[in-house]
């Protein structure tokens, strides 16, 4: 429920509604998606996608090494999920996502490059097929659906999911996708260490999150798929990624940090605000602040006087309005801003702290009664006018009425105004630059330092040299 602000872990709430509801809306029409095809299809019609320089950089990089797989000639398509967590996971057929989130704490192409191998080398090997608890469409779609929103109130559903899709690969399962990927990163060119220095920072970032969890009373959300098997010095792991290939001294390996920092610079970090949406049936007016929800199938429209809607039939109908308002108590008003002198039911109301009346106008020459409400806010006063024709189920009618009425919540402008996207930059480090400082000037709270520490191969100690490139987050 909204109180008086409302934040981005709101908008999460919304957003996970919409999306599981479009899930849910497929699977009672009979028609789950089962297909790699269909899935892939669900995915990108529900999730905001990275598109432009970042999304076809990742496919150059991802086609290079479908180019040295055993499934060279193959189509593969690879999809940038425009979501700050740390994730990657593939489907079969070809199908390989990786989470914006995952990219910003990587570090160079080649450290890309081993994450796409990865999840590369589980399609080759047919993992997929080869598990023995092996989900459902439905069931991965909805999962996988409550992982990408991040709400608290899928949380555990999403830790359980993540738990059964690693548990359903197996550790043996893991171990090959590491190895065959170890061997397409040697095969295109890369260094196949780069597999271990992925393992090692996500491993950092596991312990910080663990540390932020203990601090604040909840359970850590570490519940990427993506080499969650892999101790943190684990020797099975070296072995398979010495054995891709030795590198001959004359041969030189790629790491493209160049490349790899011009795609990366300017990538959001942590929440996109410009991808929040809200439920359709859910009316959010910034200017003024408010929010109103409407119960499913009703079409409003934000035209003056503010906003108006109605039923899929047409025949209960209300309108807002917002005027001044003065210091007399809500119902004074009525009778004296408004001129209704009489209110049939009137009664006073009082929602999210905020004070108001409504009742009900009564009809003539055989009209329905109108239900009006009058609502303090600020310094306006909002006014409500519902209709119902004669044909309209009138009980139904007047609950959904006071049900909008009643929905009718401030929203914090400050929530709305501070909730800014925040982008990573490449700097050059001076002498004086240190993590502290640079999380200190930058204002990025009390875990600032740690994340800048991850995000640039300096976890738990150290400092940046002087005319070293490294990643802000402002």
């Amino acid at each position: 429920m909204f109180a008086m602000q409302l934040g981005l872990s709101q908008y999460r709430v919304l957003l996970l509604i919409a999306l599981l509801g479009c899930c849910c809306a497929a699977m009672a029409a009979g028609k789950p998606p089962e297909t790699p095809e269909e899935m892939h299809r669900e995915i990108i019609a529900n999730m905001p996608l990275v598109e432009g320089k970042l999304a076809d950089y990742v496919d150059q990089v991802g086609q290079r090494i479908v180019r040295h797989s055993d499934q060279a000639g193959d189509s593969f398509t690879f999809t940038v999920i425009d979501n700050p967590d740390i994730n990657a996971f593939a489907l079969p057929d070809g199908y390989v996502y990786i989470h914006r989130g995952l990219i910003g704490y990587l570090n160079s192409e080649a450290q890309l490059a081993a994450v796409l191998a990865h999840e590369i080398g589980h399609v080759t090997a047919g993992h997929h097929a080869r598990q023995k608890r092996a989900q459902t469409g439905s069931k991965f779609v909805a999962g996988l659906l409550a992982i990408l929103t991040r709400s608290m109130e899928v949380g555990q559903a999403s830790a359980l999911w993540g738990a059964s899709m690693v548990s359903g690969y197996g550790r043996d399962m893991e171990l090959e996708a590491d190895e065959i990927g170890s061997r397409y990163l040697y095969k295109s060119g890369y260094d196949p260490q780069a597999m271990i220095e992925v393992i090692t920072m996500l491993k950092d970032h596991e312990r910080l999150e663990k540390k932020r969890a203990l601090e604040s009373g909840r359970e850590p959300q570490t519940y990427h798929g993506l080499f969650a098997t892999h101790p943190r010095n684990d020797q099975r792991l070296r072995e398979v990624v010495s054995n891709a290939g030795s590198t001959p001294n004359d041969m030189k390996v790629e790491h493209n940090v160049t490349p790899f920092r011009i795609a990366t610079d300017g990538m959001v970090w942590g929440e996109n605000v410009a991808t929040r949406r809200l439920p359709e049936n859910v009316y959010l007016n910034e200017e003024l602040a408010f929010m109103i929800t409407f119960p499913k199938g009703w079409q409003f429209s934000e035209q003056p006087p503010l906003v108006n809607a109605h039923n899929d039939t047409g025949d209960v109908k209300i309108s807002v309005t917002a005027m001044n308002r003065t210091r007399v108590s809500p119902d004074q008003f009525i009778k004296q801003q408004l001129g209704i002198p009489l209110l049939k039911q009137s009664e006073p109301l009082a929602q999210f702290r905020l004070q108001g009346h409504t009742g009900l106008i009564p009809g003539t020459q055989g009209q329905s009664d109108q239900r009006l409400a009058l609502i303090y806010y600020g310094y306006r006063a909002f006014v409500f006018r519902g209709t119902l024709e004669r044909s309209a189920d009138q009980s139904l009618g007047n609950r959904q009425l006071m049900d909008i009425i009643g929905s009718f919540r401030p929203v914090s402008k400050h929530s709305l105004q501070s909730a800014e996207t925040k982008n990573i930059h490449y700097v050059k480090a001076t002498k004086n630059s240190t993590f502290a400082l640079l999380a200190q000037h930058l204002k990025l709270g009390q875990y600032g330092e740690d994340e800048l520490r991850i995000i640039n191969n300096y976890y738990p100690v150290g400092e940046p040299k002087p005319g070293e490139w490294i990643k802000i987050i402002r």
